[in-house]
């Protein structure tokens, strides 16, 4: 019996998935998803001021994440805590949720892609790509939800904040579980009898000679007349 087995375009998402829940976990962790400093020549742009040496010194920076943030000043040590979201809204319920199942779904598909590498044959992987992308969908939500809420801030509208690598991070793992979920959903998978049967396609079978070099055998007596009429 034939075996279908996995086409390249199944493996290749098998991996990108992978990668994919790597990047989401590495970007959700660390509090450097907004990065804000602030020195004196900060304060004193807006006025056309510059002052040499000292306005270069960073009085105040501040890295926050998802879930935790650390602030410097440079008059006391680093100080870090759990990010007291407003927990009265919504959206940042619905932040923190869908990074959970962003990540809990994601480690399943990742799991169920090692094991398919490793251990199964082949065939379809249409449930494993329907799951895939309700993963990177929630993480996208989460990357929506996220920099609508950083919009409204003080700093970044005073320009004195900006993304960090890890928001960077995270959107890249989220994209990724996203688009290798339809690769999982629409890439077939391969069939080692199908090169047999197309190139088998208008040859004669061997041992069995084209029929315009089988000659007819006739009876004597027809080609003693066809000799002598």
């Amino acid at each position: 019996m034939v075996q279908i087995q996995y086409s390249v375009a199944q493996r290749v998402a098998f991996a990108g998935l992978t990668l994919g829940f790597l990047m989401c976990f590495a970007g959700v962790i660390p509090p450097f998803w907004v990065t804000a400093k602030l020195s004196p020549n900060i304060l004193t742009q807006y006025f056309g001021v510059s002052i040499p040496i000292i306005g270069s010194i960073e009085l105040i920076s501040m890295n926050g994440g998802l879930w935790w943030y650390c602030v410097d000043v440079v008059t006391r040590d680093s100080v870090c805590d759990v990010n007291s979201m407003d927990f009265s809204e919504v959206g940042a319920w619905v932040m923190r949720v869908c990074s959970v199942v962003n990540l809990i779904l994601s480690l399943v598909c990742a799991l169920v892609a090692l094991c398919r590498s490793c251990c199964c044959c082949g065939g379809k992987t249409v449930c494993h790509g329907v799951m895939t992308f309700f993963a990177g969908a929630a993480g996208v939500a989460v990357v929506v939800l996220f920099s609508q809420s950083m919009e409204d801030l003080f700093f970044f509208q005073l320009s004195l904040a900006q993304y960090g690598w890890a928001f960077y991070v995270y959107i890249v793992g989220s994209a990724l579980m996203t688009i290798m979920s339809f690769v999982l959903c629409f890439a077939p998978p391969t069939n080692p009898s199908t090169p047999m049967i197309f190139n088998g396609v208008g040859q004669v079978p061997t041992g069995i000679q084209p029929m315009t070099n089988v000659q007819i055998n006739q009876p004597v007596s027809l080609q003693n007349n066809m000799v002598n009429p």
